[in-house]
């Protein structure tokens, strides 16, 4: 496995929109009427801070092993910043960029100690 492409970065944030618009379906019935462009642009911007986060952590590893478990360590967080991006939307634009910041970094970070421990 070698570094990631940046090409992540976009796919993780075209995700999480996906993400975003899938659960108001599920939860409605319907796609949402009132949602506007920029709202979508959000959980996108808000998704790509988060693999450029993976990216960050994954790039900077040394041996296949520790790859795998910040990569695993990132789809752990994946759940729960979409989570926070939805509770971070009650505090508007910041909270939905920032909410979600929060495990994406905590979970990839400790997929990163994980990952070097047991590469030794």
């Amino acid at each position: 496995m070698k570094t990631l492409s940046v090409y992540w970065i976009l796919l993780t944030g075209a995700l999480s929109a996906l993400w975003q618009v899938a659960t108001y379906y599920l939860r409605f019935g319907q796609l949402n009427p009132h949602a506007l462009l920029t709202d979508y642009l959000l959980f996108f911007l808000a998704g790509a801070l988060g693999g450029w986060i993976l990216l960050f952590f994954f790039n900077r590893q040394t041996t296949n092993k520790a790859r795998w478990s910040v990569l695993i360590a990132f789809l752990l967080a994946f759940p729960v910043a979409m989570f926070f991006m939805l509770g971070g939307g009650l505090l508007g634009w910041v909270g939905t960029l920032l909410f979600p910041q929060i495990p994406f970094a905590l979970f990839t970070w400790i997929g990163s100690l994980v990952g070097k421990s047991i590469s030794r």
